[in-house]
């Protein structure tokens, strides 16, 4: 019983967040596999996939918050969930659970909205990776207000580098959602400016400030962009 305790002590200690949210995508990937195949359009669509036509119909609101634990093909999900594993277990270290948590969901919904205004109308879209792009905003955002530590300066470098990369190779891909990717960049590192970390030090209220309402601004733009382009 002692070793029990110990052990789930340890487990939310640690990067537990990130760990779950690896985990309910692959179960979803899983339940998409039993329910037809995760690549099969109607089995997206019935299960949480974006479909900017059924929003600006005025249904599939909830998809903006849904589509973010849909993949399409074991590729996307292994590559997604790789990648939010790497990243996501250090920043939730750095940053604390329910940060990391709120900032990757908000993040995904931001992108999503941005996707939904550039998007085709009955194009199909989902996957994680708005979400882990806000991630990677956050750690960019550590890197230019807590300059005067080296370990966040770095990993704010290799990030910015690893995101243009991402962007870049995005332009050129197929079926690939650069606007999603991009509005979930800058989401993330607005918001690290918003939610501050005090464990770091103290963030200007004029940059808190600034950063919340740039956000809220941007987020009125594409959602009216959404519905009249």
């Amino acid at each position: 019983m002692d070793k029990t305790k110990i052990n789930l002590k340890n487990f939310f200690a640690g990067p537990f967040m990130t760990i779950t949210l690896v985990a309910l995508n692959v179960l979803v990937y899983l339940w998409l596999t039993l329910a037809g195949g995760s690549t099969d359009l109607t089995v997206l669509v019935t299960h949480g996939a974006m479909v900017p036509a059924m929003i600006k119909d005025g249904a599939g609101w909830a998809s903006l918050f849904t589509s973010m634990f849909v993949h399409i093909g074991f590729e996307h999900l292994l590559f997604n969930m790789i990648t939010l594993y790497f990243i996501g277990r250090l920043l939730e270290q750095v940053i604390g659970h329910g940060r990391f948590l709120l900032i990757y969901l908000l993040s995904g919904i931001f992108a999503n909205v941005v996707s939904l205004a550039f998007a085709a109308p009955n194009s199909i879209s989902s996957g994680a990776s708005g979400a882990i792009f806000g991630i990677i905003g956050v750690w960019i955002m550590m890197a230019e207000q807590y300059r005067n530590y080296p370990f966040l300066a770095g990993m704010g470098r290799q990030m910015l580098i690893f995101s243009a990369l991402g962007i870049v190779s995005g332009m050129f891909g197929t079926n690939i959602d650069i606007f999603a990717h991009l509005g979930g960049l800058v989401a993330g590192f607005l918001l690290g400016y918003g939610f501050s970390f005090p464990n770091l030090g103290k963030v200007p209220l004029k940059k808190r400030l600034g950063s919340g309402v740039l956000l809220l601004i941007l987020l009125g733009v594409f959602v009216k962009l959404a519905f009249t382009l």
